[in-house]
């Protein structure tokens, strides 16, 4: 029998091992929103606490991590019916699974993360064929720009789960610089508001992640606009807007998405770079 990995992440990173779960967990229902294969196959070959993950996280915290990835799968999608020769780059990428789930056959990918978490990446998803790329890099060492080269075919940026772990200043000079130097580029990525972070907070540190704290809330997403003249809001969504509410979930569950959405406790944003 083959051993199993140990997985072996600092703080913040280990963070990617929620998202991880939450895609197992949707993917074993059979009515789940989400199938993702590949996570099951990942799943198989790493040992970690799986069952003290599970009982931490609740109902809804696992169908809005579901619902993030099945959002991303769609804003790909759609950039892949304009761009279909275009770039995706996901920053943060962890254990994510975009490319097995949406890839055309045609689009250059990129998965960038700092070196313990893409190290385990490379083990766990090794490098598929010449069109996947991986940058072993901090999101903040914008030298990655000079990496991914060329984007007069297009860019789509995926930012899953990482922008709130940062203090404002920080993930506000980074749009405004990444936004001047990538025109024409959009970016994907999810907002908590301060009221959610409290909540998420205090779920992570059960999770047994006691030093990874979410930072940055954000509710208007008009906000940003006025961080840089090159930045142009195309959408910001509730989580739970358009996704079917599953018979499985129970009623406090479906009270806690309407909730969440009335509030915009937690969005999905586009922004375009102009």
């Amino acid at each position: 029998m083959t051993q199993k990995m140990n997985i072996q992440l600092g703080g913040v990173q280990k963070t990617l091992l929620l998202p991880f779960v939450a895609r197992i967990i949707e993917t074993k229902h059979n009515n789940g929103i989400l199938n993702d294969k590949k996570s099951l196959e990942i799943a198989q070959k790493v040992h970690f606490d799986f069952k003290t993950i599970q009982r931490e996280m609740s109902e809804v915290g696992v169908a809005a991590l579901a619902v993030r990835s099945v959002k991303f799968d769609k804003h790909i999608k759609a950039f892949q019916e304009i761009h279909p020769n275009g770039k995706i780059l996901t920053l943060g990428a962890g254990l994510d699974t975009y490319f097995y789930r949406c890839d055309n056959g045609t689009n250059i990918w990129y998965d960038l993360d700092l070196e313990d978490t893409l190290s385990l990446r490379e083990e766990l998803l090794p490098i598929p064929n010449e069109r996947v790329k991986y940058i072993k890099k901090s999101l903040f060492d914008i030298t990655w720009i000079d990496d991914i080269g060329n984007i007069d075919d297009g860019l789509l940026i995926l930012v899953p789960g990482v922008l709130p772990y940062f203090p404002e200043e920080d993930v506000k000079n980074f749009l405004k610089i990444i936004a001047s130097e990538l025109t024409g580029a959009s970016i994907v990525f999810d907002v908590i508001s301060q009221l959610g972070i409290l909540f998420i907070n205090q779920r992570i540190h059960r999770s047994g992640m006691e030093t990874a704290n979410l930072n940055w809330g954000l509710v208007d997403a008009k906000e940003l606009e006025s961080w840089s003249k090159h930045i142009k809001v195309e959408k910001s969504e509730a989580y739970f807007k358009n996704i079917r509410h599953l018979p499985r979930y129970n009623i406090i569950t479906k009270q806690l998405m309407r909730f969440n959405d009335l509030l915009s406790i937690s969005q999905i944003i586009k922004l375009r770079f102009v």
